[in-house]
């Protein structure tokens, strides 16, 4: 193979971003430009990566860009250049673009951009490159603060602003309606729950005894109801028409865990979608819910501490256990029988409504089992 043969061969790069997505930017446009490209510079192309739907923010969440530059660093097929159709296409943050850029001239390949007429492998490409990625990674910001005031507004208008759709209600001509068989069931929760003065743990049990569904479509017409479901049907303002915006983020800490939210800065309003329950409905359920979570003290053995109490997990469902007892009252001769420490799985119990299913007796032969599993 000739040094004339291997300049001739490239990659053809193209994505489509998750918050905007243009005619213009389309795949096909795209790709019909870079094989345009490639034909009028007698390019061979030895591979095309396409991202459909992947933001340009950052280089891990675009898999088939990641897949690019594994077979560059692997000189898969010993290409001299990347064809994109636009900068921002090859990636909206400077820093990964620089560095991608740099990996790409470590191995004699140089980037071009066919709609901004940039081309990497001369000094001018190379400091308008520079310059239009910090353009790139300005714009996505933009971009991301026009969406989210749009979305801001289309929350303070008292409308869904995107995102799952509450159990009860269906998309209509992007509105959100009463699904009546869904409704039906919520509307039962709250009176089992209200009216019953049922504790959310039989609630679920009788949903699932008497042959209720959760319908929303065919995988879930086997799935059971289950506690995390009802408590959250249970305390959603969103069913006495409440719209909460800015509570959840995705955004966590150094330990891993979700960042919570400031109370101060999320947003209610009142919803234009058609209520399920009362206003006093849901107050009232707020308020026996919070009745019934305080934590109560340890009386018996307050020193004792379960080391394994959600590492074991369950041999029937893989759910983590925790650490229960049995203290029995003697009625013979008073006082209470030997209490027996176990551990038992915490879904049965609140999740199912059933009783536990798993057990594992609290025993050093057992506890050394575990460790060493």
């Amino acid at each position: 193979m000739t040094q004339q043969d291997k300049k001739k061969k490239c990659y053809l790069y193209t994505r489509v971003s998750t918050v905007a997505q243009t005619d213009g930017f389309s795949l096909e446009a795209q790709s019909k430009s870079l094989y345009e490209y490639a034909k009028y510079r007698e390019l061979e192309i030895a591979d095309e990566y396409c991202d459909a739907g992947k933001s340009g923010k950052d280089i891990k969440g675009r898999p088939a860009f990641q897949q690019m530059m594994e077979d560059i660093i692997c000189q898969k097929d010993s290409i001299s250049y990347v064809l994109v159709f636009k900068l921002s296409r090859f990636g909206r943050n400077a820093a990964d673009i620089l560095k991608s850029l740099q990996l790409l001239m470590d191995y004699g390949i140089d980037l071009i951009s066919v709609n901004d007429a940039i081309d990497s492998s001369t000094q001018g490409g190379r400091l308008t490159l520079a310059i239009l990625s910090a353009v790139a990674e300005i714009e996505r910001e933009n971009i991301v603060v026009q969406f989210m005031a749009g979305k801001m507004q289309k929350v303070m208008d008292g409308k869904w602003a995107g995102g799952a759709i509450p159990y009860g209600y269906r998309n209509q001509n992007k509105e959100l309606v009463l699904a009546d068989d869904e409704t039906k069931i919520v509307r039962l929760i709250y009176d089992l729950y209200l009216k019953e003065n049922m504790s959310a743990t039989s609630v679920v049990s009788y949903l699932n005894d008497n042959g209720y569904v959760r319908g929303r479509n065919d995988s879930d017409k086997d799935r059971p109801f289950t506690f995390d479901f009802v408590t959250c049907v249970l305390d959603n303002p969103f069913y006495c028409g409440k719209l909460l915006y800015n509570r959840r983020t995705n955004k966590k800490g150094r330990d891993g865990k979700l960042i919570k939210k400031d109370l101060d800065k999320v947003i209610t309003v009142q919803g234009v979608h058609e209520p399920i329950v009362t206003e006093d409905e849901w107050r009232e359920v707020q308020k026996k819910r919070e009745s019934l979570s305080k934590v109560n003290e340890k009386v018996d053995e307050p020193e004792r501490i379960s080391l394994l109490s959600g590492l074991v997990k369950c041999p029937v469902c893989g759910a983590g256990m925790i650490a229960t007892k049995n203290k029995r009252v003697n009625k013979n001769k008073g006082g209470y029988y030997k209490t027996i420490h176990y551990y038992a799985c915490k879904i049965p119990g609140k999740q199912m409504g059933g009783r536990v299913h798993s057990v594992i007796p609290i025993t050093r032969r057992n506890w050394m089992a575990q460790c060493l599993r």
